[in-house]
């Protein structure tokens, strides 16, 4: 039988279109990050009178092209063009990978109901993001990282609860567009006003202690870095700006800072091994009085082995302390489980050839405590988590997102990051070779910021103690709730279908 398109099937098409295309819109650096309050409505529209079947592919379709309209700017990625053919390649099995899950979480409205939507879009989301594969960039929640009144929320549940609102918001405006009653009205006032109630009336403390920082926005073509021509030029540059936060710290009335904060692998050395660019690093935090932390790749030659990491250069002290990046970005730093696959190893996409860390780091300085997030670590609850409930008492993420250009992929990696400030109650310092570098207080508001592209530094004072967060005590335990909860709904349904056909 050919299968021969309606008039319905192509408004459906469209519904799913312009769901996708709303619920992007929120995630770009536009001021539009409220479309997601209602962006979903679109798509609880489609999926009406649908069969299983149709609800499962409808899901797939908005799925492909949400993730395709949030995430395009991969394509522009500044690599070489025989790997951004791979890539192209590679994104479209991404989109209908991520398509699957919403084609899970529509086949959970058919099957169960619209109510159960919150609960099937929020444990999918976490189990997206769960082992080397794990990729959360798509979380709903971090539409949101913008509006500090909606994120404070963020303290009690996570990321993930934030998901949850905000596909219960949209469940209940649906239920009010459909049903035009007062209760469904109600309703979605009631769940609309909750966290924004929260966010007004939540304590606004930061603590007595505070710590004067600089953080070093170098601006290098990450193409260049590398070259053995630019590489003293390169040194020249972050002591040089790495001076010019001493100079503006004297300003602010401060006789020396208590730390600077260079990007991810900002030296184009191995920084942590003896020689004379270490010397230069070493001078600097000697003659300015004032720790260096900077990424830079960590070589092991007993294991012969490189990491990405980051490490601590103290004045009369060196290089002593020192991280190594744990969550490697998969195909861009290793290819994944080559640890559990020796085959693997053989398969070259162009990605780095880095091994993994396996220590949770809590750096010591005179002032503070605080924990490294090398890159795209800054998007993994669980770690930063750890980091604070094991002693860290600021967290730092270094990152290189000169990779992205000048659309949203720095945009959204930035505004992740600031989620991890409100779950734990810690200062976020984020330096960034290219942008976007900001400072975050334990509350999620942005103190500082510059902009992608430019040369520039950022030096104030912040304040430093950590704020106790119901998050970092329970965790994650919403999407652990929402997965028991489909699970339990799926049986049910799967046992009455069964009983329903056994008559």
């Amino acid at each position: 039988m050919t299968f021969i398109p309606t008039i319905d099937s192509y408004r459906k098409l469209i519904l799913l279109a312009i769901s996708a295309a709303l619920m992007s819109l929120a995630f770009h650096p536009l001021p539009l990050h409220f479309l997601a309050w209602f962006g979903l409505v679109p798509l609880l529209f489609a999926l009406e009178d649908t069969r299983p079947v149709q609800s499962f592919a409808s899901g797939i379709v908005f799925g492909f092209l949400f993730s395709m309209f949030t995430l395009f700017w991969i394509v522009f990625l500044q690599i070489e063009m025989n790997i951004k053919l791979l890539i192209v390649f590679g994104l479209l099995l991404l989109f209908l990978y991520a398509g699957l899950y919403f084609g899970v979480a529509a086949l959970a409205v058919r099957k169960i109901g619209t109510w159960s939507f919150a609960f099937a879009i929020v444990g999918l989301e976490y189990i997206r993001g769960i082992g080397e594969l794990g990729f959360p960039w798509l979380t709903f929640g971090y539409t949101q990282a913008r509006y500090p009144i909606f994120i404070q929320q963020a303290a009690v549940y996570g990321v993930y609860g934030i998901s949850f609102w905000l596909v219960m918001l949209n469940v209940a405006i649906y239920h009010t567009l459909r049903k035009k009653n007062l209760k469904h009205l109600v309703l979605t006032a009631i769940i609309f006003s909750l966290p924004v109630i929260y966010g007004i009336t939540r304590p606004q403390t930061s603590g007595s202690r505070s710590a004067h920082v600089g953080i070093v926005q170098p601006n290098i073509d990450p193409n260049l870095k590398f070259s053995r021509e630019l590489r003293h030029k390169t040194f020249d540059l972050l002591i040089d700006l790495s001076l010019r936060c001493a100079d503006a710290a004297r300003q602010q009335g401060t006789d020396q800072l208590d730390l600077i904060v260079w990007p991810e692998t900002a030296t184009p050395v191995f920084l942590k091994s003896p020689g004379r660019y270490q010397d230069l690093v070493a001078y600097l935090a000697d003659q300015l009085a004032t720790p260096v932390f900077s990424g830079t790749v960590i070589y092991e030659s007993q294991a012969r082995e490189i990491f990405n990491g980051a490490v601590l250069i103290e004045p009369g002290r060196g290089a002593e302390q020192e991280y190594r990046k744990m969550h490697l970005v998969p195909f861009g730093e290793h290819i994944p489980f080559d640890r559990h696959i020796p085959l693997l190893r053989s398969v070259d996409f162009g990605e780095g050839d880095y091994a993994p860390g396996d220590e949770y780091t809590i750096f010591r300085t005179a002032k503070f405590r605080f924990s490294c997030l090398i890159c795209f670590e800054s998007i993994f609850t669980g770690l930063s988590r750890q980091f604070v409930n094991r002693g860290a008492e600021v967290l730092i993420n270094i990152t290189n997102d000169g990779w992205f250009g000048r659309i949203s992929g720095a945009q959204q990696h930035n505004n992740m990051a600031i989620l991890r400030s409100v779950e734990n109650g810690v200062v976020m310092l984020r330096s960034a070779n290219t942008g976007i570098s900001m400072i975050v207080d334990q509350h999620g508001r942005v103190l500082s910021e510059r902009p992608l592209f430019v040369k520039d530094v950022i030096v104030r004072d912040v304040p430093i103690d950590p704020i106790d967060t119901p998050y970092r005590t329970i965790g994650d335990v919403v999407p652990l709730i929402c997965i028991a909860v489909m699970t339990v709904l799926f049986v049910r349904s799967f046992t009455i279908d069964t009983k329903k056909r056994g008559k």
